[in-house]
């Protein structure tokens, strides 16, 4: 009796050990699940997020916003709104706690604002570590 409790002991823990999920797998896990419980989710009047999502392959996280009224017309596409809009993104990845962990593992972050009257990409901006400095500060510490 004791070696069949040991022996079922020992394939419990096996099998156990192979349901461990690799970091990505988790960060795909929570972006649907994120994507499931949270979305369409209203940013403000203007933004509406769709959808989150994770491409292991290029080990992206992508945001996918719609962008409607006055943000969705042509006269607010300028490069200057672009450009503001990419500054703003790249302080809040620099400035998230929330993100600390994708950005130690050197994740990608990408955001997609989709036109809600015309269905097309109105802005799309990849930040790289490069660009948030991998979790790290100035001075290269965390």
């Amino acid at each position: 009796m004791k070696k069949t409790t040991t022996l079922l002991l020992a394939t419990l823990l096996g099998l156990a050990a192979c349901q461990h999920e690799s970091f990505d797998e988790r960060c795909g896990r929570e972006a649907r699940e994120y994507t499931e419980k949270q979305c369409p989710r209203r940013m403000d009047d203007y933004t509406m997020m769709d959808s989150l999502t994770f491409d292991m392959a290029s080990r992206t996280l992508t945001y996918y916003y719609t962008m409607e009224g006055m943000l969705d017309t042509d006269s607010m596409a300028t490069p200057e709104f672009g450009e503001a809009l990419e500054t703003t993104l790249r302080k809040h990845i620099v400035n998230s706690v929330d993100l600390r962990s994708y950005k130690k593992e050197g994740l990608n972050f990408c955001y997609q604002y989709n036109s809600k009257s015309t269905g097309k990409v109105r802005y799309k901006v990849l930040f790289t570590p490069e660009d948030y400095g991998n979790g790290r500060n100035a001075a290269g510490k965390e």
